[in-house]
């Protein structure tokens, strides 16, 4: 994989990282978790979402292309938008 790969897929799951822990963790403190709490499970289960989506283009054909990415990004940030 060439940096730029890994640029974008680091870039974009910080940012989907923060998009879980925005959205979530207030439901996790009504349920009487801690707020580090709830933000640690938003960010475990944004990070599993993103690696199943990179596993399911890299298993497509060995690789993963910018135009991948691009859709298992999109498709991720639709969901989430869809949740909330």
């Amino acid at each position: 994989m060439n940096k730029e790969i890994i640029k974008a897929i680091s870039g974009r799951t910080l940012a989907y990282t923060i998009l879980k822990i925005s959205g979530t963790f207030v439901g996790g403190s009504a349920i009487g978790l801690a707020f580090w709490q709830s933000c640690i499970m938003a960010a475990a289960v944004g990070v599993m979402e993103i690696a199943e989506e990179m596993s399911r283009s890299y298993l497509n054909d060995g690789q993963i292309t910018t135009e991948e990415i691009n859709a298992s990004f999109g498709k991720l940030v639709e969901k989430h938008d869809g949740e909330n």
